[in-house]
């Protein structure tokens, strides 16, 4: 049971994180998720925490790698095999070497072969690191794009460089030769093993959709355990279970590319099952961090041989050599595919995007308990090591970005904007909508929801501006009785059916409980049937209003509709006048109360088919503004791709939940 609860902490850590980091973008996300892995390390449940190394590598490296491999575009990994293999491969190798040396003569404390560990594990680029704080720019796309191809195959490399290089401490043995011929043996047999079982799996799954049996459960499920199962048996034989987990996610990227639109559902579900794994095991690691960093830093502080500030030190000095060489690397040996006029501008973008992330932190983690039967004692130093140039990596980039790439907004933030203005298009198009005003109006208000939930009203605005249409609705309903329009019986009715509103709008549970209780009494009452009362409880409040004030009226021989209609009026043009742009979310949310109840009330049933045209019309509508917008060269493809599955998602949620806009 501990250890239940332990996991659901975690998560709630990687949520919050998320969280904060979608509020605060300016901010490297993993730092919100160290902090808040840092608070839980004080909760007695997790005091001498520790995660196995072996599951580490098999439970969250395994899985990212594989996600990566499936999700990278064949097309850009052809056109930029060459910088690959010089990115990925060559400055990877060059980077533990040169380093690794380095570290081990300046800090002798590091013994060579962990040396060369130390810099391999922080050899892996997350190239989504800081891809939230780098501004949107065209100009540095080229690089952009060579740097998410790299990622990939320069996290195979460090991941096979680490292995290497521990094996070598391990053993106590290290020769040069040795060490390349096992580096190629692991990297070429993880691929060839890989890719064999690769084909083998992507043709079970081909034959599986051919026979029909192509529903989510069987293909997605499958699509889990393959990232297991490979590293599993490639570790049996010895092989990079990383590279066989790579090569097999390439493959079955390449299945999903030949799909195409074939099993669409499936590969939705697919994605969205993948996004989820990923998000939760790449911010897991940093909570782990943040638990683990108190035991780490206790053990540096009382090891008198290894000063922390040392070991800062030391991690200074592998990021700056490690970025040196990158930025010298990428200014002479990345060809570019094309001239550009800011060459070294562009260097500096992929030396400072070089950042370290999930892999590198995995990596850390992997390091052994115990070596050769005895305690690890370099361990709680490495990982103390690594995480100073993990954090470097993140804050350089920080301030160093904006002000290379001229500070604008970010991809995100240009998203944002443009998702506003599509919307509001839309709703632009359906205002214009004479023809069926009830169904445009379920539209409208639907479409008007999407800015309520990303701008929350402010509850006293909503409950001020409820107050003055209120206020308005009353004097326009005396006003009637002035002009002997209605009797006082009708406006005491009235009055009571809008105190009654007021409990409805205020959407308190309590509220909601005594509306229910009083409409069940009554209707039980009217209709002498118990039955009736357990429906009527069941019933939302604001529906059985319809139904409950109709009836009322209806023994005074009167219809509501009519005082309804004028109080209506009355109430939408005060909040039409005392609108403003600071107050628009919480007037948006009234009139749509005071929309729904004169639908309910006034109008007839909706038609659905109707309604359906009018969302599919909204839908267009947004679709030919990113068309037009991406066509004139003032949207990129990236906003352009982040707006359209933005679209496509609403189109699912309406189809999904139809009923919901009849009700």
């Amino acid at each position: 049971m501990d250890i239940v609860f332990l996991v659901l902490l975690l998560l709630i850590a990687v949520v919050g994180g998320n969280v904060l980091g979608k509020h605060f973008p300016r901010v490297p996300q993993p730092f919100f998720l160290i902090g808040l892995g840092l608070l839980f390390a004080f909760f007695p449940l997790y005091r001498g925490f520790q995660f196995s190394p072996d599951v580490f590598t098999f439970a969250i490296i395994a899985p990212l790698m594989y996600d990566e491999s499936k999700n990278v575009s064949r097309y850009w990994v052809g056109r930029g095999i060459v910088n690959i293999f010089s990115l990925a491969i060559v400055l990877v190798l060059l980077t533990v070497l040169v380093v690794g040396a380095a570290l081990h003569w300046l800090f002798p404390l590091f013994p060579l072969s962990l040396a060369f560990a130390l810099c391999a594990v922080v050899t892996p680029t997350d190239a989504s690191a800081v891809s939230a704080i780098a501004p949107e720019s065209k100009e540095y796309r080229v690089p952009q794009t060579i740097l998410q191809n790299e990622s990939l195959f320069n996290d195979a490399s460090g991941i096979v460089a680490f292995d290497v290089a521990l094996t070598a401490y391990i053993s106590g043995q290290f020769a040069f030769s040795t060490a390349m011929l096992d580096f190629g043996k692991e990297f070429l047999g993880g691929l060839l093993f890989g890719a064999i079982l690769g084909l083998v799996i992507a043709a079970v799954r081909q034959q599986l959709i051919r026979w029909g049996d192509n529903s989510p459960l069987v293909l997605v499920t499958i699509e889990l355990v393959t990232p297991f199962v490979l590293y599993y048996l490639a570790d049996k034989i010895g092989v990079s279970g990383i590279l066989a987990v790579v090569a097999a996610g390439l493959i079955q990227g390449g299945e999903r590319e030949q799909l195409r639109l074939t099993s669409s559902r499936m590969q939705m579900l697919s994605a969205n099952v993948w996004e989820i794994i990923n998000g939760m095991l790449s911010s897991l690691v940093f909570v782990l961090l943040g638990i683990s960093l108190p035991r780490v830093l206790t053990a540096i502080w009382h090891n008198q041989q290894i000063p922390w500030w040392e070991l800062v030190l030391a991690g200074g000095l592998v990021y700056v050599l490690k970025f040196s060489l990158r930025l010298l690397w990428s200014r002479y040996f990345v060809w570019t595919h094309k001239p550009s006029k800011h060459r070294w501008s562009d260097s500096w973008l992929m030396a400072l995007s070089g950042a370290n992330g999930t892999i590198t932190l995995a990596l850390a983690f992997s390091l052994p308990l115990v070596v050769n039967g005895q305690p690890f004692a370099l361990r709680g130093a490495l990982i103390f090591t690594a995480t100073v140039v993990i954090l470097l990596s993140l804050l350089v980039p920080t301030f160093a970005l904006p002000v290379l790439l001229k500070a604008g907004p970010t991809q995100g933030e240009s998203a944002l904007k443009w998702s506003r203005h599509m919307r509001l298009t839309a709703i632009h198009q359906l205002e214009a909508e004479t023809d069926h005003p009830s169904e445009a109006q379920i539209v409208l208000d639907a479409l008007r929801q999407q800015f309520q939930w990303r701008q929350v009203p402010h509850r006293r605005q909503q409950r001020q501006l409820f107050k003055q249409a209120d206020m308005a609705e009353e004097a326009q309903i005396a006003e009637l009785l002035a002009d002997q329009k209605i009797s006082q019986r009708e406006l005491d009715y009235y009055r009571r059916f809008l105190r009654y509103s007021r409990f409805t709008v205020d959407q308190r549970w309590w509220k909601n409980l005594v509306l229910r209780i009083w409409f069940s009494m009554h209707m039980g009452h009217a209709y002498h049937d118990v039955q009736t009362a357990q429906d009527t409880f069941m019933t939302s409040p604001i529906v059985m209003e319809q139904v409950y004030w109709q009836d009322k009226f209806a023994q005074l021989g009167k219809d509501i509709r009519v005082l309804e209609n004028e109080g209506y009026q009355a109430a939408m043009a005060k909040l039409t006048m005392v609108q403003t742009a600071a107050n628009r979310t919480a007037n948006d949310v009234v009139k749509r109360y005071y929309h729904e109840r004169h639908r309910r009330l006034t109008a007839e049933k909706p038609d659905p088919t109707i309604i359906y045209q009018l969302f599919l019309a909204a839908f267009h509508a947004e679709y030919e503004l990113v068309q037009a917008e991406l066509a004139a060269g003032r949207m990129t493809t990236d906003v352009a791709n982040t707006l359209q599955e933005q679209i496509i998602f609403d189109e699912m949620s309406y189809i999904q939940n139809q009923s919901a806009f009849l009700a």
